[in-house]
């Protein structure tokens, strides 16, 4: 079995303690005090009865050696623990947006221009959020593709009466003294946006990514109560047939994970979802939901190939939705240069 390059994205859940929807796995409730209680009064028993008599030892009846795994068996426990860190992963990269944001807060992005550069055509967002502490102070977060952690990318991001995300006044300069071990690992730290900003400039995502490659941030309140995630896809692979819409994003470089997303069909409609690659066929099980979506993740790479074309097709009486996206070595072909700036 292939073993990812990508990292289990753990951390993503870890860095967005605003939200519960990745920690549902373990209620870690406190454990009510024990009461004390007085001695209950011992009661008569009955004299025990007698022992049946045991049989003797024979060496057939000798409990087995230890076990040492077998080469097959180690292989089939790492690929186990792959295809688990692998599921994952793609449930945080499929929760993403309100399902991991705080309650009643939203953000979105709405892109504003785009321009050809060497590097690929360069797309720039502007975020906007609704439900935020009046006046709290904002740090945005970025998850990267192929990234285990969100980066705190820049704070001292406000809300303004539009909705807008703006850079904020600067605070008073704090001590440059800390609580902090001498021998602690140096965490990576936003910058403050009145660094590089204009106050009350707004906030900008400038960005190039590859087709079908989503650019998730989050705005978290400094005192991490809050926050919301979103996420937009500049150059999305999909296709649609008669109000049935079928995506692909992927889960890491070169597609060894990728996420395939439907909208607009039907709960009752009798249907095929499956893959194809190099004449291999393997049926999606997932189904719609009530409101016609759904979220499959797959791993298109085939035993003795490093690259090739995958086909995503859904088939019914309804609708046909089809698309193809190439995976391997190499076919990561955009260089990403996510950047924040202002106007």
């Amino acid at each position: 079995m292939r073993f990812f390059s990508v990292l289990f994205a753990g951390g993503v859940a870890a860095s967005l303690c605003f939200t519960s929807s990745f920690a549902q796995t373990a209620d870690f409730g406190a454990q009510a005090p024990q009461q004390q209680t007085s001695p209950a009064p011992q009661q008569q028993t009955a004299p025990p009865a007698a022992q049946a008599p045991v049989a003797p030892l024979k060496l057939e009846n000798l409990p087995p050696d230890p076990h040492t795994p077998t080469p097959e068996e180690r292989a089939a426990e790492e690929a186990a623990a792959v295809r688990g860190q692998i599921m994952r992963l793609a449930q945080s990269q499929a929760n993403w947006g309100p399902k991991v944001s705080s309650a009643g807060i939203t953000l979105a992005m709405k892109e504003v221009s785009r321009a050809k550069t060497p590097s690929g055509t360069q797309v720039t967002y502007r975020l906007t959020g609704t439900g935020f502490p009046p006046g709290a102070r904002l740090t945005l977060l970025r998850w990267a593709l192929n990234r285990n952690e969100l980066t705190p990318v820049m704070d001292g991001i406000v809300i303004d009466a539009s909705g807008a995300a703006v850079c904020g006044e600067p605070l008073p300069a704090l001590s440059s003294k800390t609580d902090a071990p001498a021998n602690a690992p140096a965490k990576a730290a936003a910058v403050d946006c009145s660094k590089t900003m204009q106050v009350n400039a707004p906030v900008e995502i400038t960005t190039t990514a590859a087709k079908g490659e989503a650019v998730r941030v989050a705005l978290l309140t400094d005192d991490k109560k809050g926050g919301a995630a979103t996420s937009a896809v500049p150059f999305p692979l999909e296709s649609e047939d008669k109000g049935c819409k079928l995506q692909a994003l992927l889960g890491s470089k070169d597609a060894e994970l990728v996420l395939i997303e439907g909208d607009g069909f039907k709960t009752s409609d009798n249907f095929t979802l499956g893959t194809e690659t190099f004449g291999q066929k393997t049926t999606l099980g997932t189904k719609p939901d009530a409101q016609g979506h759904f979220v499959a993740a797959m791993t298109p790479y085939v035993q003795g190939h490093d690259s090739g074309d995958t086909v995503v097709f859904y088939q019914s009486d309804v609708c046909t939705p089809t698309l193809s996206f190439h995976w391997g070595k190499g076919s990561y072909r955009w260089n990403k240069n996510l950047g924040f700036s202002c106007v």
